[in-house]
C-alpha cells in the first residue's frame, strides 16, 4: 500500500507541475478585459452577410489602378478637339461623290490610250512631213535644171 501511495503522490505531484505549466499560460482577467465582447461583435458582418460580396476571385478580370494609370484623364483631354471645333471637317458623306482610286485608275488608262493614239498619229505625221521635205527638195532642185536649161 505504501508503493501505491507512493506513486500516486508522484502522479499527483507530476499533475501539479502541468496544472502550473497550464496556469502560467492561461489568460487573467485583467488580460481579457480589453478584449471585445459578444456585444462589441453584434455590429459586425457574418458570413451570411457576406455571402453576396465578390470574392478576389470574381474580382481577378477587372482592371487594378496600375492597369487604368495609362489612361486619358478629363484634364489630358481638355485641348483636344469638340464636336463644335469639328464641324468645319469633312464627314464620310462629303467624300462619298468624290473619285476613287479606282476612277482614276480608269481615267489614267483611257488617257494612256489617247496619249498612244496621237503619239501614233504624229509618228505618221512626221513620216509624211520627212516625205513633203524630200519631194519638196526634189521638187526645187527640179525647177532649178529648168531655169538653167531655158
Amino acid at each position: 500500500m505504501y508503493n501505491l501511495l507512493e506513486k500516486l503522490c508522484i502522479q499527483v505531484e507530476g499533475m501539479q507541475t502541468e496544472i502550473n505549466d497550464i496556469r502560467s499560460n492561461m489568460a487573467t482577467k485583467e488580460d481579457l478585459s480589453n478584449f471585445a465582447t459578444k456585444e462589441d461583435l453584434s455590429n459586425f458582418a457574418t458570413k451570411e452577410d457576406l455571402s453576396n460580396f465578390a470574392t478576389k476571385e470574381d474580382l481577378s478580370n477587372f482592371a487594378t489602378k496600375e492597369d487604368l494609370s495609362n489612361f486619358a484623364t478629363k484634364d489630358d483631354l481638355g485641348n483636344f478637339a469638340t464636336k463644335d471645333d469639328l464641324s468645319n471637317f469633312v464627314t464620310k458623306d462629303d467624300l462619298k461623290n468624290l473619285a476613287t482610286k479606282d476612277d482614276i485608275d480608269l481615267l489614267g488608262n483611257e488617257l494612256h490610250a489617247e496619249v498612244q493614239a496621237v503619239y501614233e498619229e504624229l509618228t505618221e505625221l512626221r513620216n509624211d512631213f520627212n516625205t513633203m521635205q524630200v519631194l519638196t527638195t526634189k521638187n526645187a532642185y527640179d525647177i532649178a535644171k529648168f531655169k538653167i536649161a531655158r
